[in-house]
């Protein structure tokens, strides 16, 4: 049984504490966070990070040292290269143009984000977790209720956007500070993950319940699977009395937002979430089950090299006459980039995934990138993701931390000798 607490980081030479970069961090998280709703439609998203890491990387340009890479680094350059390259001969070049431009903008943002987490204290980083994971997920629950209301709580209807809220077939989905409540539930995973292993603190308790609920208001069942994994793999570490405190204390909270689901919407949350599960085989899986049969067809047709960087919504436009996202990020390498490309992506997600259990059987404040990862990837079964940056922040973070393991390793020595 581990026994995990968090020991007091060790941060190397080189760092500088840093009111001004911790609000900076802070502010990227939120960026970030909000980029999928609030956005400028230009060719490619124009989303608030964006504006932010310029000014950031115009300040920091002479000063940018990319230090030698880790294998998993490498391997996940080599795949976005192969993506790129994959892009210049297509049936719809214009939008392999889209997806050069985005992997151009996503690996810049990835080594300047490398290189600034190292200027920055790694308790530090941590403070900027917690802050940006409250102040994201409060701020989507009130903009949840705020557009309950504005419904008069009424859950008829479909496809209705009200601030934070989606009306789905019925169903009052949270969607928050974002545009899909799957996207929401995505970006939240570094938060659940960072939360719900460190609740060892009163209030990375309390943020992991007000995470936990919120994804439960998603209502959405792939979501509601990956928490549970997710929860599961939280329980194998911490000790017993935190064990007991996150599962007392989740039940709790459930049954207070279950409470206030009955007064206000006339409906049980528990009553909901059973509905909506009990609908996967009326909609197949919301339609997915269909996407993913039309892509597999296009994959036998070309099944080495695939159809093309970003070209699936230009196919099944053309034969079904709607552009529509493929739903999978590993169906959508599969497709997009044929079994070559697959096969570079299996390699650098299993790089990371075997490089952090590595750190983490030696440093215990790893496992919750391990945690977080796995949630990502559980998540990317029923998402479009293979240009995402949370998940390129989440590489740049987790480099940073393999840093903070070898010194705290260092640390550990110089103590027993």
């Amino acid at each position: 049984m581990i026994d995990y607490k968090s020991d007091i980081t060790c941060d190397y030479s080189g760092n500088t504490h840093s009111k001004t970069q911790i609000f900076l961090l802070i502010l990227l998280l939120l960026f970030l966070s909000i980029g999928s709703e609030f956005n400028v439609q230009i060719g490619l998203a124009l989303k608030p990070y964006m504006l932010l890491f310029l000014i950031l990387i115009l300040y920091y340009a002479p000063k940018i040292v990319i230090e030698e890479l880790l294998f998993f680094e490498i391997a996940f350059v080599a795949f976005y290269v192969y993506y790129d390259l994959r892009g210049v001969i297509t049936a719809y070049p214009a939008a392999a143009l889209r997806a050069i431009g985005a992997t151009f903008i996503l690996l810049t943002f990835y080594f300047f984000c490398r290189y600034w987490l190292d200027r920055i204290r790694w308790k530090d980083i941590e403070w900027a977790i917690i802050i940006s994971g409250f102040v994201f997920n409060i701020f989507s629950l009130v903009y949840y209720a705020m557009g309950l209301v504005n419904l008069g709580f009424s859950m008829e209807g479909n496809g209705i956007r009200e601030m934070g809220v989606l009306i789905d077939r019925g169903f009052a989905r949270l969607m928050g500070l974002t545009n899909d409540p799957n996207i929401f539930v995505f970006i939240n995973m570094l938060f659940i993950a960072y939360f719900l292993t460190h609740r060892e603190k009163w209030w990375n308790l309390l943020g992991g319940f007000i995470v936990i609920l919120c994804v439960m208001l998603t209502l959405s069942r792939g979501a509601i699977i990956s928490l549970v994994i997710v929860l599961m793999l939280c329980l194998l570490v911490g000790s017993l009395k935190s064990k007991l405190l996150m599962i007392i204390g989740s039940v709790v909270f459930f049954f207070i937002a279950n409470f206030f689901f009955i007064q206000f919407m006339e409906v049980s949350l528990w009553e909901l979430m059973v509905e909506r599960f009990d609908t996967v085989g009326e909609d197949g899986g919301s339609g997915r089950f269909d996407i993913w049969s039309d892509g597999l067809v296009y994959f036998l047709n070309k099944p080495l090299l695939g159809i093309g960087s970003f070209n699936f919504q230009g196919y099944h436009s053309f034969a079904d006459g709607k552009a529509i996202f493929m739903h999978n990020s590993f169906l959508e390498i599969l497709v997009e980039t044929g079994i070559v490309g697959m096969i570079f992506y299996t390699i650098a997600i299993l790089g990371i995934l075997w490089t952090l259990l590595k750190a983490a059987l030696e440093d215990r404040e790893q496992w919750w990138l391990v945690i977080a990862l796995i949630g990502y990837l559980s998540m990317m079964t029923s998402l479009s993701l293979v240009l995402n940056e949370i998940f390129f922040f989440f590489f740049a973070l987790a480099a940073r931390s393999l840093k903070e393991k070898e010194a705290n390793i260092e640390r550990r020595k110089g103590w027993r000798t």
